[in-house]
């Protein structure tokens, strides 16, 4: 991939994220990325595809950089590590997850996070068996739900406060339940 194309997608996601989609236009991401705006019809053909490519270029990177983190044997660790998730990766991709948030009536976007999140349940179904869960179907269901919540209010927040004391306090109420 040509440095340019990937400069113009990055720009475009930062863009995006910030102001939404509809509110950015080919000519404001020309303009801040420095280039041309034949330029980005050239490399994307339109702004839905560079749409596209900006939502699978994310979460092929957001799977590359949590590659392996599924595989923890811990079922404890792995819950855990699920309820870290929204914080890591928003952290990690804040534009990003901003995005993904502002694109909640997207096909396409919805589509690809349900891939991302795909394998999930059933690991966490698994784990909450492994710890002797009486309905491990509705745990996972529940944990899903305060997921989802999570990283929805860590991708809208304005400000740096650290949600670190509701992670602590999902956290514990399942180590009490162990």
């Amino acid at each position: 991939m040509t440095n340019r194309k990937q400069h113009i997608a990055d720009v475009a996601l930062q863009l995006f994220g910030d102001k939404g989609f509809e509110n950015t236009s080919t000519q404001l991401i020309a303009k801040a990325a420095g280039v041309s705006e034949a330029l980005i019809f050239k490399h994307f053909g339109s702004k839905d595809q560079l749409l596209e490519f900006v939502i699978r270029n994310g979460y092929k990177r957001i799977i590359e950089d949590n590659r392996g983190g599924l595989a923890e044997p811990n079922p404890l660790a792995f819950i855990y590590s699920v309820i870290e998730l929204p914080f890591k990766l928003v952290q990690a991709e804040p534009h990003f997850w901003k995005l993904q948030y502002r694109l909640a009536d997207s096909e396409m976007a919805r589509q690809q996070h349900e891939r991302f999140m795909k394998p999930v349940p059933a690991l966490l179904r698994e784990a909450f068996k492994k710890l002797g869960y009486a309905d491990p179907d509705k745990e996972t269901e529940l944990l899903l739900l305060l997921v989802e919540a999570l990283w929805k209010q860590e991708a809208t927040k304005t400000d740096d406060t650290h949600s670190q004391g509701m992670l602590d306090f999902i956290k514990q109420k399942y180590a009490q339940q162990v």
